[in-house]
């Protein structure tokens, strides 16, 4: 396996938090303390342009089929950004929370918070429809799983799962502290988990009736907290993000480790790694990190 930086993005004016991809392969979004919403090309390197600029930090958004940016405000909500003009078109007040993750599912928008509330919003009329709260801490990620469940990690180290009646179907102890990326795998019907223990686990979906849940394997993949995790498009790879300053790539068919990005190896950040895409323009791999940079990877 080969690692080639292929450019670094600067601009941000603080920490980058939140990635998003964008409608075309090669186009992705940027958002983080300094509230600059930033739309990259990946064909035209450095040349970020500010399609929004929100007061406070942004921790999650996401693009809908519609052409409309959904960025999670940290004290107002959602607000609704026209791409194509660049104009604010709605907003939903969602209360004084920041929002870790949004996630589409049909005509719902699933809306992860601070507090543990999830709030469930019609994709159409921008009502809420339910406020599901199951624990005090914060939600951090949101996945959606076959049959319309909806798998949730959150801060007191559960995973959650709910149906399409918005009720709690399981629920199970994953890691100590906060569990912060999930991803589900179909192909084996694992969840693959990371958390503040710096571990990676996988969960087999068909073992989750008995009565101790335990990983099918696991491993200590950091040093620090694991802050996001994204699979290849195609390939049964997957990358994780540390706050530790290093990507590592992973086999996720064993959790083999094949490679370690880092700065002393291959001018990787400086500072903690926050989020990451892996595109589907040239399996082209995205990071962003608290050192203000984006970094574009090939890995082949």
């Amino acid at each position: 396996m080969q690692i080639e930086r292929i450019d670094t993005f600067s601009g941000h004016r603080g920490p980058i938090y939140s990635l998003a991809s964008g409608e075309q392969a090669h186009e992705f979004y940027s958002a983080g303390s300094d509230g600059w919403v930033v739309q990259w090309n990946l064909q035209k390197p450095d040349l970020g342009k500010v399609v929004a600029q929100i007061n406070g930090s942004v921790y999650a958004m996401k693009q809908d089929d519609q052409g409309v940016l959904w960025v999670g405000q940290n004290f107002e909500g959602i607000h609704g950004i026209q791409l194509s003009n660049q104009e604010r078109i709605f907003s939903i007040a969602l209360g004084a929370n920041s929002i870790f993750d949004i996630l589409f599912n049909q005509n719902q928008v699933w809306v992860a918070h601070q507090d543990g509330l999830i709030s469930v919003v019609d994709s159409v009329s921008k009502q809420i429809i339910k406020h599901i709260k199951a624990s005090d801490k914060s939600v951090r990620t949101l996945r959606l799983l076959p049959q319309g469940r909806i798998a949730a990690a959150y801060s007191d180290g559960y995973i959650r799962i709910f149906n399409s009646k918005f009720e709690l179907e399981y629920a199970w102890k994953a890691h100590e502290g906060s569990v912060f990326g999930i991803q589900y795998w179909e192909k084996e019907e694992v969840i693959i988990s990371v958390g503040k223990d710096a571990r990676i686990k996988k969960w087999k979906l068909s073992t989750i009736h008995s009565a101790q849940f335990l990983p099918e394997s696991e491993v200590i993949a950091h040093m620090y907290s694991i802050h996001d995790l994204v699979f290849h498009p195609q390939k049964h790879l997957f990358a994780s993000a540390s706050m530790d300053k290093t990507i590592k790539i992973w086999d996720a068919t064993d959790l083999t480790l094949l490679k370690v990005i880092d700065a002393a190896r291959y001018g990787g950040h400086k500072n903690s790694v926050n989020k990451l895409i892996w595109t589907s323009f040239d399996d082209q791999l995205v990071s962003a990190s608290d050192d203000k940079n984006i970094s574009v990877w090939k890995i082949h």
